[in-house]
């Protein structure tokens, strides 16, 4: 019955360890995720920030 116990006990402490490595890596992911999806929105605002700049120096005659 030890035996038993015993592999019982590793059993759940792989589980465990598993699980606890499976959220690191949902955490790390949508980390990046994250990190992807900021770095494409502050292109979209300097692009539409350059765009806004080049409109106005055009509008005002700066750019013949």
């Amino acid at each position: 019955m030890s035996n038993f116990s015993e592999t019982l006990t590793e059993v759940k402490t792989d589980i465990l360890h598993a699980s606890i490595s499976l959220e690191n890596e949902k955490k790390e992911r949508n980390q990046k995720e994250d990190s992807i999806r900021m770095l494409k929105a502050r292109r979209a605002i300097e692009k539409h920030l350059e765009e806004k700049r080049l409109h106005h120096a055009i509008s005002n005659g700066w750019d013949e």
